[in-house]
């Protein structure tokens, strides 16, 4: 079962496991960290909580 938004980072899951299969080694990062940010905004994590989760 989805949850509304869940389509937007099961794509940005599927290009980074496509980039993976390529190149084990590929940067990814920047994919990873929109999916984050998503997350963050799914569940209303303030800032403060953003950064403990980061370890900031």
């Amino acid at each position: 079962m989805f949850v509304k938004g869940q389509q937007p980072i099961i794509a940005l899951v599927d290009q980074i496991l496509a980039a993976k299969r390529v190149n084990s080694s590929a940067d990814t990062s920047a994919w990873e960290r929109q999916i984050d940010e998503w997350v963050y905004k799914l569940y209303g994590l303030t800032v403060a909580e953003v950064a403990l989760v980061e370890g900031r």
